[in-house]
């Protein structure tokens, strides 16, 4: 009789249960903030989120709020975040992905996540987000543009940041995508120099 009700319960969970899809790279219009597709998603217990990798060179990497464009692990060692690597796909070949299931250790888990090659431009999402609290989607895009990315307009509009040195002293025009090139270069360097090192012994 036990061994019928637990049989039971795991077919319940399991039907209940879904798995979610975000596109990863599907859209092509150059906004770095529709690199996930959707860019919010909400799971529960038993769900699976499955990223989707459709087109171009991007990531799925689990980061915290308040650094969004850093592995998760680089910030709190406690946390074994998930990490697709770079997955290079072109359209007319078999797409890859990366699957999170929620767990009864992580279903109440916030999950914020980014791609490496986007993320100073918007290029970052969220699974299981509380809209209501300090920590929303709209505010972990703007920490990834303004820490890592290309956004200028808190020193062109706002007169009190204005001020600070090391400032518009180059053409605001060239100056975003230097940088955000700069930053990915560097955020890339990690994963990108030991795999260099390993092409040139083969």
């Amino acid at each position: 009789m036990l061994a019928l009700a637990l049989f039971a319960l795991v077919c319940a969970c399991s039907v209940a249960s879904k798995t979610i899809v975000i596109t990863v790279g599907g859209n092509t219009t150059g906004d770095g903030t529709t690199t996930f597709v959707p860019q919010r998603v909400d799971a529960k217990l038993g769900d699976v989120v499955l990223f989707n990798f459709t087109q171009g060179n991007h990531t799925a990497t689990q980061s915290t709020f308040n650094s969004p464009c850093i592995p998760a692990h680089e910030t709190d060692i406690t946390i074994n975040g998930f990490d697709s690597g770079f997955r290079n796909t072109t359209p007319g070949t078999a797409g890859t992905i990366l699957t999170v299931p929620l767990l009864v250790q992580n279903a109440n888990q916030t999950f914020w996540f980014f791609d490496f090659n986007t993320c100073g431009e918007g290029g970052v999402g969220v699974i299981n987000s509380n809209e209501s609290s300090t920590e929303t989607l709209a505010g972990f895009v703007r920490n990834a543009i303004r820490l890592n990315g290309t956004d200028t307009s808190d020193t062109n509009t706002n007169s009190s940041s204005s001020a600070s040195p090391t400032s518009s002293s180059t053409s605001p025009s060239t100056t975003p995508s230097k940088s955000a090139a700069e930053r990915n270069v560097m955020l890339g360097a990690v994963g990108a120099i030991p795999l260099f090192v390993a092409g040139l012994f083969i």
